[in-house]
């Protein structure tokens, strides 16, 4: 396994995924970015095809095509176990409930810190480290 962790991030914002990976980055994750469910879908099969895998999926739930619930559930289908935080700027109170369902992690809702997400994103990493491996 590679020392730096290795996190996916997927949102149809160009300037969400420009602040996030460069935040990440600065905390010393590496960052590899998808615009949309369809996209990262295809990333994580074809690291997983070439014997590398991702250590966290960090998705937006809204986008165009193939959302982050449809992902989630696709990555099930195919028996994909990825430690995922979902994030969003239109939840609601059922949400959290249907994501813990479908094997999501952490949910945050947009707008959120930097840091805020880098500490999430390391809780989450820690809470998966102990018998979990990159898929």
């Amino acid at each position: 396994m590679d020392a730096t962790p290795r996190i996916l991030l997927v949102d149809d914002e160009a300037d969400f995924r420009f602040s996030a990976s460069i935040a990440l980055r600065k905390a010393g994750f590496e960052v590899i970015e998808a615009e949309d469910g369809k996209e990262a879908l295809s990333m994580i099969r074809n690291f997983r095809s070439d014997g590398r895998g991702i250590d966290l999926l960090l998705t937006d739930l809204r986008m165009p095509g193939l959302g982050g619930l449809e992902l989630l559930e696709a990555l099930g289908e195919d028996g994909i176990d990825i430690p995922v935080i979902a994030i969003t700027g239109y939840g609601n109170d059922s949400l959290p409930a249907d994501l813990k369902a479908k094997g999501c992690n952490e949910f945050m809702e947009k707008p959120f810190e930097p840091d805020d997400l880098v500490m999430r994103v390391r809780k989450v990493l820690d809470n998966c480290a102990s018998g979990s491996k990159r898929e």
